[in-house]
């Protein structure tokens, strides 16, 4: 199936999240099938400044193909600049226009791009002239309440070239949380004629069914329900919820952790994976002792060790 420009091999795509989406993370989701995986969130200035640790969030496994770059910023020329700097590293570059973080609205970027709708159209007009690969947007239904965008809006979006839209329907103000207003992405993918990708709220098959019910889209992207079960794409594709055993989970775990040492080191893995262990055990037997214990290890083995006590 084609995405815009390009073909993926399934409809149900990794969203980028800031501090998650790393490389092992991103070769996890590819394993169950994650038809597109996009790199965290990166600023255009980073890039500018030629900051390393910018360069390394960017770094692909073989298996990541499409493989998508976001960046936020909001000067039109340091962006186009950033874009044609990480261009070949990429199938696509997205436009971060929907990041409510205050540190990223403070700097004029991300979610406050939609209140400076101006700004944003002069950041696309550059790349679409300057790029050859596929430029996306994604984006929020609005900033708040007295702003949600309309539909010539979206439609702007498209006449100025956007490949494809990347839609989260929730307001700025409700960050991860409250209702989604698929009805919304329901009038937007009827109202344009490029993709229009959902994300927000799909957790499960049923909500994945209930999302495509109303939205009538066809392709959707999946953020915090990943992080504890990355193997939500396998079910996404098999329209199943598969019952996976603590084997299962505690092999996968350790697939997880290796893959963290050997592209961060043994130390610095062992403090980047606890988020990710602290999600993985959610709601299994004993998981606070278990937090608990993936807190205070020091080596390699004693998280291996902590990772054979779930049950």
């Amino acid at each position: 199936m084609n995405l815009g420009s390009f073909s993926v091999d399934s409809p149900y795509f990794l969203s980028p999240m800031a501090g998650y989406t790393d490389k092992p993370f991103r070769y996890i989701c590819k394993t169950f099938k994650a038809g597109l995986t996009v790199s965290e969130l990166i600023s255009i200035n980073s890039i500018y400044y030629k900051n390393k640790k910018a360069y390394r969030l960017m770094e692909k496994s073989d298996i990541e193909s499409p493989f998508s770059i976001q960046l936020f910023g909001s000067d039109p020329d340091i962006f186009l600049y950033a874009a044609q700097s990480v261009e070949g590293l990429c199938d696509c570059i997205d436009i971060n226009a929907g990041c409510p973080a205050a540190k990223v609205v403070k700097t004029f970027a991300g979610s406050y791009l939609l209140k400076d709708k101006s700004n944003l159209f002069k950041i696309i007009d550059k790349l679409k002239k300057h790029l050859k690969k596929p430029v996306s947007i994604k984006l929020r239904k609005g900033f708040d309440a007295d702003s949600v965008n309309d539909l010539s809006f979206y439609k702007e979006l498209e006449n100025r070239g956007i490949d494809f839209i990347v839609l989260h329907p929730r307001l700025r103000g409700q960050f991860f949380s409250g209702e989604v207003d698929y009805t919304h992405a329901a009038l937007v993918k009827d109202a344009l004629s490029i993709d229009v990708v959902i994300n927000g709220g799909i957790d499960s098959v049923e909500k994945l069914n209930y999302a495509e019910k109303i939205t009538g889209c066809s392709f959707f992207m999946i953020g915090q329900a990943a992080i504890a079960k990355p193997y939500i794409f396998e079910d996404f594709n098999n329209r199943t919820t598969a019952i996976r055993s603590s084997e299962f989970i505690k092999n996968l775990i350790k697939k997880h952790f290796m893959l963290m040492v050997d592209y961060y080191g043994e130390n610095r893995a062992i403090m980047n994976f606890r988020k990710f262990f602290h999600q993985y055990v959610k709601g299994l037997k004993h998981s606070r002792i278990l937090k608990e214990k993936i807190n205070t290890c020091k080596s390699a083995n004693e998280v291996l060790y902590v990772v054979e006590d779930i049950q």
